[in-house]
């Protein structure tokens, strides 16, 4: 990301990045973790920015994948021209808003993973889920609780934990839809 990008991105100095900014286009955005390539952003390329700033010492973590036309905006509701990203970009939304919709407190962190995970798995993409779901921010931006499909962490009102079901298709494309939630009153509130 150039030094431009990330003082728009901090207002020029008023925030702090919780993180270096992942930007990738196309095949790179199938690696979770992107690192920066020579890739100029064309028309109606596949594009995914992950990012956050802080805000009183708390950060924030969201990821958005867009599609790349001429008026694009990172909505999350997006068109793609390919059958099989819009199928992925669809599934993995349809996961996130499920989690969102459905994580109780008392719930454990597993089963908030695969509120997520059955979904991607049974639209055929389970393979590509190459991550867990979440993860706790606060003062640090990977914290507990891990919304995994291991972690027996029981769910409370309180936590705070990002929601980030993703598809990765190596050396085609990448899609992660990330969100951070509250639990609040048992459930979970988008923040």
């Amino acid at each position: 990301m150039t030094h431009r990008a990330k003082s728009i991105l901090g207002d020029f100095g008023k925030y702090a990045l919780s993180f270096d900014p992942i930007v990738a286009i196309n095949a790179n955005a199938a690696r979770p973790h992107a690192m920066p390539t020579s890739t100029k952003l064309a028309k109606n390329d596949l594009l995914l920015v992950d990012a956050g700033l802080k805000y009183k010492r708390y950060c924030s973590d969201r990821t958005r994948t867009v599609h790349a036309d001429k008026y694009f905006m990172f909505d999350i509701h997006q068109t793609f021209k390919s059958k099989k990203i819009q199928k992925a970009y669809d599934t993995v939304l349809k996961a996130h808003d499920n989690a969102i919709d459905k994580a109780r407190s008392g719930m454990k962190a597993r089963k908030v993973d695969a509120l997520t995970r059955d979904i991607v798995t049974k639209a055929g993409f389970g393979e590509y889920y190459v991550h867990s779901t979440g993860h706790g921010v606060g003062l640090d931006i990977h914290e507990m609780p891990y919304i995994s499909t291991k972690s027996d962490t029981i769910i409370e009102d309180g936590m705070v934990y990002t929601i980030e079901p993703g598809i990765y298709i190596p050396d085609e494309f990448g899609i992660r839809i990330e969100d951070m939630v509250a639990m609040v009153d048992g459930k979970a509130v988008l923040l």
